[in-house]
């Protein structure tokens, strides 16, 4: 059976590169399939940000910790201006801020 799925990917993955020779040797009539996607500078949430987006979603500092995945003095931290959330926190709490309902998406239920 693996053996099997080996070679049903060696299969695909060798058709993709032979497709994709083709094209760039102008051997090719059919189009590649082009997604183009902008994404939005990584934002820079402050402490006062922070707890503003908390409060509006009616959290505590403890389960806001949770739904992002960090400690309570992560939390504390930031919101104090002590410390500021990096990369993936900040795109998290874009989400937080930006959707209606932003804890069903990940989720979490609230009741």
């Amino acid at each position: 059976m693996k053996n099997d799925s080996n070679s049903k990917l060696f299969k695909s993955l060798k058709k993709g590169l032979n497709e994709a020779i083709d094209y760039s040797d102008g051997n090719s009539t059919s189009p590649l399939k082009q997604t183009l996607i902008s994404v939005p500078k990584l934002p820079n949430y402050k402490g006062k940000d922070i707890k503003s987006i908390r409060t509006k979603l009616h959290l505590t500092q403890s389960v806001f910790a949770n739904t992002l995945g960090v400690s309570e003095k992560t939390v504390e931290a930031w919101e104090s201006g002590r410390n500021t959330p990096q990369g993936p926190a900040q795109r998290m709490l874009f989400v937080l801020k930006n959707n209606s309902n932003p804890l069903d998406i990940l989720g979490i239920k609230v009741g």
